[in-house]
């Protein structure tokens, strides 16, 4: 619905109601019914939160649950695997996994698992990301009893097949291949890659840390991809004490109880797994750096797309649980940015900076916004822009982003945080309507430290940030600069301080002849934020 519909549905609305109450005879209903309409209310009110209840069995597994109305369940099972876990021999074990998540296990072949859980009419998805691995799924409350089971044959009881294996790096292939395609995926796995790198190791021989690790498994490693490699990594990641389980729509005893009865056999976790999983858990090492990805002379996979350049300029951010990161996520709505494709021009209203100074200034670029990803020991922070391949386009490319960043530091208004952080609650609040997303929000947490904050608290985080704080913020990812006992201080969070020293992450892709302005653009970006 369109904000003009919305705003007319909204008055048409409001005339019924005022004309029904003209049909009143008695003065006095009316007056009282019309003062509803007089009392002043705030537009923000604290969002009401249900209790999250978590167990931990014998074993080290956590079961979390947290009630809601309505007729629908979800349940999640939440690993604390990913590819941030993965080394030079066992890399893309994760996405393999996931795709193997849905074929025969020691009960049921593969149809027979599909049309099992078809039976059920609700969803259920698998899918890895750096640090977990996911299974959940949207059921009927009375379905409950039957997901669980088959949980279990999924993540215990895979038979792991050869001939499964095998048409699974087939699909696997295809859609790397595919994603590659799209300069959004393989641009943000590179920035990943550049930003996190082994950095003692000469250039040639240097390779992706922790969370530089790609998502996606390299095509290279598919070849020599075999079983032995998945089910290794399956033992030393898919135990107890590694996994949590969470529930919504459902009362937390029934849940631990049917719980207990499909995974409160499995075995606490051996010394000998618990001392590898410490080896091969190491800490995320920022790096920075370029890579320019020159696509000169090769022709575009469809033909009526317009030939772009693409620029991400990245730089290390705060952790997924520093006390920053409420000050970070409304530094990045403030900032916000999108595509330039809208029918009313780029925004259509949208007040955040990259909309109003980039989109709506420069007619040649296509796409701008900003962009966070935290992790639990780090994050990256930083902008992309997408424009027009042409060399005299690209001479303005790095000025924009410069003129951006430097605003960012030095230009933000008061009310322009306050307008962020209600668009930030908004979003939040929205996003967390959704059964699946707040299922996927408990179990990351829980996974992350162990319990949950709740909508209200992060949302009274939130409010909490300030003009002081935004300014500070934008100094601290951009410099390094940050005086910690100005910081919110919260008894579940913990300053991160940088892994790296600063370094710009720079990753271009588009066609470039020999004295394009962004081949420099390593050393330009270094000039302007003087490190050397």
């Amino acid at each position: 619905m369109s904000l003009s519909v919305f705003l007319n549905a909204n008055i048409n609305s409001n005339k019924r109601i005022l004309n029904s109450f003209s049909t009143f005879k008695n003065k006095h209903i009316l007056k009282s019914n019309l003062s509803i309409f007089s009392k002043k209310k705030s537009l923000t009110s604290k969002p009401i939160d249900f209790a999250t209840t978590i167990t931990t069995l014998p074993n080290g597994l956590k079961v979390a649950s947290e009630e809601a109305p309505g007729h629908f369940a979800s349940l999640g099972i939440y690993i604390d695997a990913g590819s941030r876990y993965e080394n030079d021999q066992n890399a893309g074990s994760s996405h393999l996994i996931d795709r193997l998540a849905f074929k025969s296990t020691k009960d049921y072949t593969s149809e027979e698992l599909v049309q099992e859980m078809e039976k059920l009419g609700g969803s259920v998805v698998a899918h890895s990301s750096r640090e977990s691995i996911i299974y959940q799924s949207s059921i009927f409350r009375h379905d409950i009893k039957n997901i669980i089971p088959l949980f279990s044959q999924i993540i215990r009881y895979p038979l792991l097949l050869k001939s499964d294996f095998e048409e699974v790096k087939k699909s696997t292939l295809y859609e790397i291949e595919e994603l590659t395609q799209q300069s959004d995926m393989l641009l943000v796995e590179k920035v990943h890659e550049i930003a996190f790198n082994n950095i003692d190791r000469k250039p040639k021989d240097s390779k992706p840390n922790t969370v530089g690790r790609s998502m996606l498994c390299p095509t290279e490693k598919l070849k020599t991809m075999n079983l032995d490699i998945i089910k290794d990594f399956r033992k030393t990641w898919f135990t107890p004490n590694r996994m949590v389980v969470v529930g919504t729509g459902m009362s937390h005893e029934y849940l631990v109880e049917n719980i207990k009865n499909y995974f409160g056999d499995i075995p606490k976790t051996s010394t000998e797994i618990l001392q590898k999983q410490k080896e091969q858990t190491k800490p995320a090492k920022y790096s920075g750096g370029s890579l320019i990805i020159n696509t000169k002379g090769q022709a575009l996979s469809n033909p009526d797309d317009m030939m772009l350049t693409h620029i991400y300029l990245a730089f290390e951010s705060v952790s997924a649980n520093d006390p920053d990161i409420y000050a970070v996520a409304v530094l990045n709505t403030l900032m916000g940015g999108g595509s330039s494709f809208s029918a009313g021009g780029p925004g259509k209203g949208i007040y955040s900076r990259l909309y109003s100074h980039v989109l709506n200034q420069h007619q040649f670029v296509e796409k701008c916004q900003m962009f966070n990803y935290s992790y639990n020991d780090t994050g990256l922070f930083g902008i992309s822009l997408s424009v027009i391949s042409h060399p005299q386009v690209h001479e303005y490319v790095l000025p924009i982003i410069f003129n951006q960043i430097q605003d960012m530091i030095s230009q933000i208004k008061p009310e322009e945080v306050n307008r962020a952080k209600n668009q930030l609650t908004s979003q939040l609040l929205m996003n967390l309507e959704s059964r699946s997303v707040e299922l996927e929000d408990i179990g990351r947490q829980i996974l992350s430290n162990g319990k949950r904050i709740s909508a209200s608290e992060m949302y009274k985080r939130i409010q909490e940030v300030s003009y002081s704080d935004i300014v500070r913020v934008a100094h601290r990812i951009i410099f390094g600069e940050t005086d910690v006992k100005e910081m919110k201080s919260y008894p579940d969070m913990k300053y991160s301080p940088r892994t790296g020293d600063g370094r710009p992450t720079i990753v271009i892709k588009g066609p470039f002849e020999d004295n394009d302005p962004l081949l420099k653009a390593e050393q330009t970006v270094n000039e302007f934020f003087k490190y050397k």
